[in-house]
């Protein structure tokens, strides 16, 4: 079926229609807009494939070079294949390694010692990982300057702004760089793609992709879309510009199908594959969404997406460092107007190998949404989080019985769960933070709760309550490497999760914060970070595991968790067995609480089943105690100092990896003191030199004569001294 008779079949479609879309290949050159409609259903023939591309022939083909190919497109390009082969736009360095960021990357791909080798690399691209490694960042390459400095533009795909790192990035569609065979180039002057193919590789096979979707529902009604497979779109990473709020996001309200506006609209058993954009974007005033028996794969953005719209958040901020203050905000419950996502569903769905362009990605992203229930999926190879709450706006999420793992594979200081609470109370001007708790659910109209999945993250914890996140029963999960952590926020309980080879992670809470952290079973003492005198209302009947302790838990103490947390009256330490860990059904034996522990996660639907891939299995091992780091004392400046230590510390102090010397003391009356330095700084720059470690500020000087410009990170946010 071409274009043209597919748009008018479907735009044309009556209340009540069922259309079959039959078997085979149909490309769409733009999306299709369906709008207004009601009761309507799409069905996919077995073998019903939608694609964004525009097909080539051997015949379009000169060879221009010695195994260089070019031929005409006739619209801009963003993606080559031959047959089932996807090719590699001509970059620098070539992508060698999977598990590196970007698959491979270079120092010198932006400087001038390299660029020199490029006549005209106009219309290429700059891909880099953010200077923390909280997401990337990427910028259209507009020309070239005298001295050979790339002229970009871009660099908004992120709403932290800090700046590209400075080792992870990369080049593309640089036409001298085309040297491999499966590489392509996209010449945009001349509207002609270059190409190098395989040998072997047939041209008749050939096809670009052109288009950044498919389907557009808007102001719809019970639509459903089912058993279609989506396939090869354009990258819209140079889309990726608005700001949620006060997150790491940047967001483009599009993917290969957006639903805006609608309600009781459906995609089940759908397959997305090779999506240059998201996969599914909800965007707006939507209710009743559901995305079921779904595959997700090969998805350059995230693969579903709930964002509503800031004119329904109440005194909205976008940027990580805007503050209100408590005089001026609104102090109403709840949302402005109904401009949000609400009781929508992504169940039974199999979301793999996100994030694949845009590195601030997940799997199931929410913002600005009521209600969202992810429920029995398997969410695995993410750049970023595999789940990502960006802010409380407006609560009452279900995370339940996913499974969850290899994520923040090409960032940092994120985990398989993720969530941010900055919201109205946070960082409130004039509120002290003793009070802070009575706003703190301002934006949230029901708690969240995070329940009976199994996470696993290697590059970070497994679920990562971070910044002010509030108001979440966090229950029954099973975390098989990096923990639970806690920032600060308000009412979260923490009940009955097994914290293999690890432990709970507390930072900087809230005095008064209200957390319940019970029933927990941990491998080792808590790695607590700026905690305050006494935490929350209660941590306690904790059980920390011990190989080779007691049975009976009534004689064994557990002395290492009371002495950090100066309460866990009732916590115990002891031996506990597992029904078969070695089969990944870590339900205590003779546990009391944990009769019913999961043991079953992710997708069920059988299809999807068999393709889901299962996280490595830990062997059981005492997680080591986190120390406290020797420390430097500096007499001749009258401070005290220390390494950053883990990822706890970086996560705390937001330092670009373990790098700067954290501040421990400053003796008063000290040149420190009288130039500004507090406990709790983190030096990372000193006269122009960069400092690593606390050791680098031996030989650092504050007499008048000496330079000492210091730089430094307070409260995440950097400062010149």
């Amino acid at each position: 079926m071409n274009e043209h008779t597919l748009r008018e079949l479907i735009e044309s479609a009556s209340p009540g229609a069922v259309l079959r879309i039959p078997a085979g290949i149909h490309r769409l050159t733009s999306p299709i807009r369906i709008a207004g409609k009601k009761d309507l259903r799409l069905i996919g023939e077995d073998g019903a494939v939608f694609r964004g591309t525009v097909p080539l022939r051997r015949a379009d083909f000169q060879e221009i070079a010695d195994g260089v190919f070019s031929a005409p497109v006739p619209r801009r390009a963003d993606g080559f294949f031959v047959g089932d082969r996807r090719y590699t736009m001509a970059r620098y360095p070539k992508a060698s390694d999977p598990d590196a960021p970007f698959g491979g990357y270079a120092a010198d791909s932006v400087l001038p010692e390299k660029t020199k080798e490029w006549a005209d690399p106009a219309g290429g691209y700059v891909h880099a990982m953010h200077r923390h490694l909280w997401g990337g960042f990427s910028y259209r390459i507009e020309g070239k300057n005298p001295d050979g400095t790339l002229i970009l533009k871009g660099g908004w795909q992120n709403n932290r702004q800090m700046g590209m790192h400075e080792e992870y990035r990369f080049a593309e569609n640089i036409r001298e760089e085309l040297t491999e065979p499966g590489e392509w180039y996209f010449d945009e002057k001349a509207m002609r793609i270059l190409v190098r193919p395989f040998p072997g590789d047939d041209l008749d096979a050939a096809e670009a992709a052109v288009s950044e979707g498919f389907f557009v529902l808007e102001d719809c009604e019970n639509v459903a879309l089912e058993n279609l497979i989506f396939e090869r779109t354009v990258r819209t990473f140079m889309k990726t510009k608005e700001p949620l709020l006060r997150s790491d996001w940047t967001i483009y309200r599009g993917g290969a199908v957006t639903v805006r506006d609608s309600k009781d609209c459906s995609l089940d058993r759908c397959v997305f594959c090779d999506i240059g954009s998201n996969g599914v974007f909800v965007d707006g005033n939507c209710s009743g969404i559901t995305v079921a028996r779904s595959h997700f794969s090969g998805i350059g953005a995230s693969g579903v997406c709930f964002v509503g719209r800031p004119d329904a958040v109440r005194s909205p901020l976008f940027e990580y460092g805007e503050v209100n203050s408590l005089e001026s905000v609104d102090l109403t419950l709840g949302p402005r107007s109904d401009s949000y996502p609400k009781n929508c569903t992504v169940e039974d769905c199999l979301i793999e190998h996100v994030g694949t362009v845009e590195k601030q990605a997940t799997g199931v992203e929410i913002s600005m949404s009521y209600g969202i229930t992810v429920k029995n999926c398997t969410v695995c190879h993410t750049s970023r989080a595999g789940i990502n709450i960006s802010e409380g706006t407006f609560g009452g999420h279900r995370i339940e019985g996913c499974d969850v793992f290899d994520t923040v594979r090409e960032t940092g200081d994120h985990g398989s769960f993720n969530s941010w609470g900055r919201d109205r109370y946070w960082h409130l001007r004039g509120l002290d933070d003793r009070d802070a708790g009575q706003y703190a659910r301002l934006d949230m109209l029901a708690p969240n709760v995070i329940a009976k999945n199994r996470f696993r993250c290697d590059r970070g914890w497994d679920i990562d309550l971070d910044d002010g996140s509030s108001w979440t029963l966090i229950e029954e999960n099973l975390c098989l490497c990096g923990g639970i952590k806690l920032r600060e926020g308000f009412f979260r309980t923490v009940r009955r999760n097994i914290c293999v080879n690890n432990s709970l992670h507390f930072h900087v809470w809230y005095p008064e914060s209200g957390d319940r952290a019970e029933e927990n079973l941990v491998f080792s003492p808590y790695a607590p970070i700026g905690m305050p005198e006494r935490w929350g209302d209660s941590v306690d009947r904790n059980i920390l595991y011990a190989p080779d302790g007691p049975v009976d838990p009534a004689h064994a103490h557990a002395d290492e968790l009371s002495a950090l947390s100066g309460q866990d009256e009732h916590s115990v330490k002891q031996t506990v067995r597992f029904r078969a860990p070695e089969d990944g059904d870590f339900t205590p034996v003779d546990l009391p609480g944990f009769e019913s522990f999961p043991s079953e996660f992710g997708v069920r639907y059988e299809p999807l089943r068999r393709l889901a891939d299962t996280p490595e299995l830990p062997r059981i091992r005492l997680a080591e105690s986190r120390g406290e780091g020797a420390r430097v004392f500096c007499p001749d400046l009258g401070l005290e100092a220390k390494n950053i230590e883990d990822d706890g510390e970086m996560s705390v102090y937001g330092t670009a990896g373990h790098r700067g010397a954290l501040v421990t003391a400053v003796e008063p009356g000290s040149p420190a003191e009288k130039t500004g330095l507090l406990p709790g700084d983190v030096i990372t720059g000193w006269g122009g030199r960069e400092i690593v470690s606390a050791a680098d500020l031996e030989g650092c000087s504050l007499a008048p004569e000496a330079p000492h410009a210091i730089r430094v990170l307070r409260k995440q946010k950097e400062k010149v001294l």
